[in-house]
């Protein structure tokens, strides 16, 4: 238990300070392994390019009592495609690496002061070597070494004062001097530097060291499985019977293993047999040194382990940890690959040689089913320094046959770091210098190739850009480079060669969504709607984001009349973001609400997915948008929509045709169809059908013969369908107003039928007899006569109504517009009506007064 346990004897604050630095260190591994899993999408992301297509769509219907007419409409189709960002740097994680960095060198000082002269004295020598790394001088722009001597005089002293004048310091109190004396140098760079980016450069520049600290720490560590499998069979033996089979058995399976991946990571073979990461390696042993570690320096009597060992240990874990969760945070592919080979370099050249230590010097005790656990760090003949040489030497050699290519590739993965600094910095020249830089180390690196890409991408260099993401593609291509490449081709009018590349894309990366939508959305562009559905159903089948594949899918479904499937799927509940919904209410099925919720401010400006939901639940008569005509218009009237500003128009008069004031949306659809014309046909043509569904002969007529449909026209001109319309209102008045008795049934009864004369009639008798109220029957009639001014019932009502409220004059202008329409006998019958009426009304006046 207490093999285990070790720090069950440790007083209670060096238990705290254990815990909260074993905190970081898992804090560390976590991060680690959440960088190494998103990997290259660390840097580069999807943006979502959408498009807008048009279908035609039947908006309404109506019958006239004989026939029935549809009112055609137009509806938006959202389509979407990814397009792969430029390359960005993740200014967080290098943050956060300089932060565990300065931690773990603090743990790092904070052991040093307490050990003996030589350890300390070569501390100090790794203290300088690691601040000559920072460049301090480029943050303060000296041209002198005056920062780092500042530096080192100050985080030396303070080691050199625990180490000579103050040693019985506890640890507690030794790291808390150094992480003050950090944190008032992280203040004093922050604050005087001559950079923008400070402390990025410092983890830019500072990068070295650390790799230098995680290799000495890998080869540290890398012996600890075999180690483990000692204990394993050491400790399950049984006196007397010999467990040396046993640890060959395991030793060799687990070594076998660690040469395959050898192998394919230096590509000698092809077989990709394990799919283990090197990362489990190296989180194994390192995890495993915890334990390996203490065993070591108290077996060894290296140093005191509770003083100094754990808190060494820790700290050099930390720097590691931290180093490799940044080079994989920040997508560096070759440093990615330099570190993977190193670590597997490591466990399988530093395992054969422990494993030969273990054999060659406990051979009698496994023989015997001795306890070799124990004593494993006191070797009865050869050092175990000796093996590690060996092992050393022995990976000098491996790197050799491969012409050291792993320090090339190191190189260039620091490089790259660097470069990202200056393109955060918005310095293209020195950015550019250092990816070529880093190009000369490793040619076919894909950040530097990318990451040249981004910077010829910002200024609109095609060539450039469209070279180095082909250079990308050679070694380790990625999705987004495929699909970069793709995109400049075909702004290059390089149509089939952008359709190959997208090919040889899927190819290599087949269950990627991006790749098979854009795919999709090339061959959509060629006719071949076969393809385009099979990669379409595809994406949806591979989809990370389903609401995309969804809404594509539908749109293709929609646009060619194939959408019945898709009616079936999203009604499992799918609809979700604003162009699947968009599509959904596209769709020629008839609902009374929203596919789902709009989430718009009204002083947003629209995106395209925002405005084709809006503009399709609002311009037919179904579905039901959450917006009234005024906060439409809002939402028009904002300067980043102009693009929509037509369509929102037709979208505005639709909305208070169908559900707030017809008058004002056949008013508006009128001005909208002679100004527009870009859908002047469209516009005509609904307003015609409105006019028409209004019982309004002459403008129907005429709006419908500017659209062109002459179908509907001919139906108009036919001999007695002005009867047919009368008897058409006759319908529509006696059934609006059958139950009608209180002033709210004929306020409805008016506001579905604000053109007919008859529902005027009723409405004006009703107002005038009932409520007192003759001058908003006035204005009804008025409103009216605005855009049905041919009308003969409609003017006479306005002539007696005018007479009503006492303006005469507008009484005499009306039956001037009556005098022209209807013929001399009529006009004087109406005529001798409206003087008897007059002087019926000047008679009572008198009588009153």
């Amino acid at each position: 238990m207490y093999h285990w346990f070790f720090w069950q004897n440790w007083s209670k604050s060096e238990k705290s300070i254990f815990w909260a630095i074993l905190a970081v260190l898992l804090f560390s591994v976590a991060a680690m392994a959440w960088y190494t899993y998103y990997g290259i999408d660390n840097v580069i992301h999807w943006d979502i390019l959408s498009e807008l297509d048009e279908v035609a769509k039947i908006s309404d219907s109506f019958s006239d009592g004989q026939l029935k007419f549809t009112i055609n409409g137009n509806a938006y189709l959202v389509k979407e495609r990814f397009i792969a960002s430029m390359m960005q740097t993740n200014t967080l994680a290098a943050y956060g690496f300089i932060g565990l960095y300065v931690v773990g060198l603090n743990l790092l000082l904070a052991s040093v002061s307490a050990m003996p002269r030589y350890w300390f004295l070569g501390g100090m020598v790794l203290l300088a070597g690691i601040l000559v790394t920072f460049h301090l001088e480029n943050v303060f722009n000296l041209t002198n070494q005056t920062a780092f001597l500042i530096a080192f005089g100050g985080f030396a002293g303070v080691a050199f004062y625990f180490n000579n004048f103050n040693k019985s310091a506890g640890f507690l109190t030794r790291l808390s001097s150094f992480l003050l004396l950090s944190f008032v140098a992280g203040v004093l760079i922050t604050g005087f530097s001559k950079i923008n980016h400070p402390l990025l450069a410092v983890a830019s520049y500072g990068l070295v060291s650390a790799i230098v600290i995680s290799v000495l720490f890998i080869l540290l560590v890398s012996h600890e499985i075999v180690a483990s499998l000692v204990w394993v069979v050491s400790n399950a033996g049984v006196k007397g019977r010999s467990s040396l089979s046993q640890f060959l058995i395991v030793s060799s399976i687990y070594l076998l293993n660690v040469l395959l991946m050898f192998l394919e990571r230096n590509r000698y073979i092809d077989w990709n047999a394990l799919p283990i990461s090197p990362i489990v390696l190296y989180v194994s042993s390192l995890l495993l040194g915890i334990w390996g570690f203490r065993r070591v320096t108290e077996e060894s009597d290296t140093f005191h382990f509770r003083n100094t060992g754990a808190w060494l240990y820790l700290g050099l874990g930390i720097i590691t940890t931290a180093t490799i969760a940044f080079v994989f945070a920040s997508g560096n592919d070759p440093l990615m690959e330099a570190f993977q080979k190193f670590i597997i370099a490591a466990h399988l050249v530093m395992g054969l040689a422990f494993a030969l230590y273990v054999v060659l010097n406990f051979i009698q005790a496994m023989q015997k089913g001795l306890p070799v656990h124990r004593i494993l760090y006191k070797p009865q003949f050869l050092e175990l320094s000796l093996f590690r040489l060996g092992a050393i030497v022995g990976m000098v050699t491996l790197f050799s046959l491969k012409n050291f290519y792993i320090y090339y590739q190191a190189t260039a993965g620091y490089y790259n770091t660097i470069a990202n600094y200056y393109k955060t910095d918005n310095d293209g020249v020195y950015a550019e210098a250092f990816y070529k830089e880093a190009l000369h180390a490793d040619i076919l690196n894909h950040q530097s190739n990318y990451g040249l890409a981004s910077l010829a991408m910002a200024v609109n260099d095609k060539e450039n850009t469209g070279a180095f993401l082909k250079s990308a593609l050679d070694k380790n291509p990625s999705p987004y480079a495929y699909a970069g490449l793709s995109k400049i081709l075909q702004e290059k009018d390089m149509f089939f060669d952008a359709l190959f590349t997208l090919q040889e894309g899927v190819r290599r990366f087949p269950d990627n969504q991006p790749l098979l939508t854009n795919l999709a959305w090339l061959y959509e562009k060629t006719k071949v709607t076969d393809s385009t559905l099979h990669y379409l159903t595809l994406a949806r089948e591979n989809c990370t984001d389903c609401d995309l594949a969804e809404a594509n899918l539908l749109a293709f479904q929609l646009k060619y009349k194939k959408n019945k499937a898709s009616e079936n799927r999203i009604d499992e509940g799918m609809s979700k973001g604003d162009a699947l919904q968009a599509n959904l209410s596209a769709q020629e099925i008839n609902k009374n609400t929203l596919p789902g919720p709009i989430q718009l401010r009204t002083d947003s400006v629209l995106n395209v997915s925002q405005f084709a939901l809006i503009y399709n639940c609002t311009a037919g008569k179904d579905l039901q948008t959450p917006y009234t005509a005024r906060v439409l218009k809002r939402i028009q009237q904002k300067e980043g929509n102009q693009s929509f500003y037509e369509d929102l128009e037709f979208a505005i008069a639709s909305q208070n045709y169908y559900r707030e004031n017809k008058l004002e949306g056949l008013k508006q659809l009128t001005i909208l169809a002679n100004d527009s014309t870009s859908k002047k046909r469209l516009y005509n043509q609904v307003a015609g059908m409105w006019y028409l569904q209004q019982g309004i002969f002459d403008k129907a007529e005429r709006h419908l013969l500017i659209a062109g449909d002459r179908a509907s026209a001919e139906v108009l001109q036919k001999q007695g369908y002005r009867a047919i319309l009368a008897e058409y209102q006759e319908t529509q008045a006696e059934e609006a107003l059958k139950n009608a008795r209180t002033k709210n049934d004929f306020d409805k009864a008016l506001a579905a039928n604000p053109l007919n004369p008859l529902v005027i009639a009723r409405v004006t008798e009703f107002y005038n007899a009932k409520i007192k109220k003759p001058g908003d029957a006035y204005l009804f009639i008025f409103n009216a006569l605005q855009l049905n001014d041919e009308n003969e019932a409609l003017w006479k009502l306005y002539v007696q109504q005018s007479l009503k409220i006492g303006v005469e004059n507008y009484a005499i202008d009306g039956l001037e517009k009556l005098r022209a329409l209807l013929s001399p006998t009529d006009y004087q019958a109406f005529l001798s009506t409206y003087q008897a009426q007059k002087a019926l009304m000047e008679k009572n006046k008198v009588g009153f007064e």
